[in-house]
């Protein structure tokens, strides 16, 4: 191959998935001249080239300034260029699990909504559940507000960085306080994940359990609970560990709050 085979501006745009004025803007700056002008002031650029733009536009993807690859690529040498590389190589591994994370949790939502599509949600049921696992927040009663504040936004925190498959977030509420109705008083949030690794995580083993829906804003949640005690009481069951509520439908499903639905499920066992 002959080595002064040039492209023109336009061309070599193209092959590099680029505009013509992004180009002219590297040529001014001083990041990426063309290899030739010619005396009416054409650029041309070579083959050889494209390696260099490949990379400047990767680390412009990875959203270093335009002057910083410029000063990268003026003092470059095989220890600089290894450093750098190193560097944005863990970032992209980075954000590649962060996007995988983000990923599982839209396809657990899809789940969930298409699984939610199919219920009755005027049906009180007694299923065997399978286990799972909880990562839970502090405890949020017998603290001030201040403290309970913090242990919300230490709960979301690790909800967002650390786990790598999550669904949606409900919370717990002790079946005395349920069984008194008292809807606000939850003990803990939760999560359930399919990572093990966390601290507070809960395994909540294979048991019966009796599940409601409750359709509508959470405030008026009690005449569901009204319906799901009943329920256990006539099916001659004990309630035990907690109820937990967590949202099947909510506001990135549905525009309407009267539409919202809450899954109600507490533990039983016979007798």
């Amino acid at each position: 191959m002959k080595s002064e085979i040039y492209f023109t501006t336009g061309d070599f745009a193209k092959l590099c998935e680029v505009t013509k004025q992004t180009l002219f803007h590297y040529d001014n700056i001083g990041l990426l001249h063309p290899e030739h002008k010619d005396k009416k002031g054409y650029r041309y650029y070579s083959y050889t080239q494209f390696d260099t733009m490949y990379v400047i536009e990767s680390l412009k993807e990875m959203e270093m300034p335009l002057r910083e690859i410029k000063e990268f690529i003026s003092v470059t040498t095989p220890d600089t260029m290894i450093k750098l590389f190193t560097e944005k190589s863990k970032q992209i591994s980075e954000k590649i699990n962060n996007l995988a994370s983000i990923q599982n949790t839209i396809e657990k939502k899809i789940l969930i909504t298409e699984e939610a599509k199919k219920t009755d949600f005027s049906e009180i049921v007694l299923t065997e559940a399978a286990e799972e696992h909880l990562y839970l927040s502090a405890p949020l009663l017998n603290y001030d507000e201040e403290e309970n504040k913090a242990a919300i936004s230490d709960f979301y925190k690790v909800c967002m960085r650390e786990l790598h498959e999550k669904y949606s977030i409900g919370a717990m509420m002790s079946i005395d306080d349920a069984a008194q109705r008292k809807i606000d008083s939850f003990e803990y949030l939760f999560a359930k994940t399919d990572y093990t690794d966390a601290l507070h995580l809960v395994k909540k083993d294979k048991t019966m359990r009796v599940t409601g829906y409750h359709t509508g804003q959470y405030e008026n949640v009690a005449v569901t609970f009204d319906a799901i005690f009943d329920f256990i009481e006539e099916n001659n069951l004990t309630p035990v560990d907690y109820l937990y509520a967590e949202p099947i439908l909510d506001r990135i499903s549905v525009n309407d709050s009267d539409k919202y639905v809450t899954k109600i499920t507490i533990p039983v066992t016979l007798g």
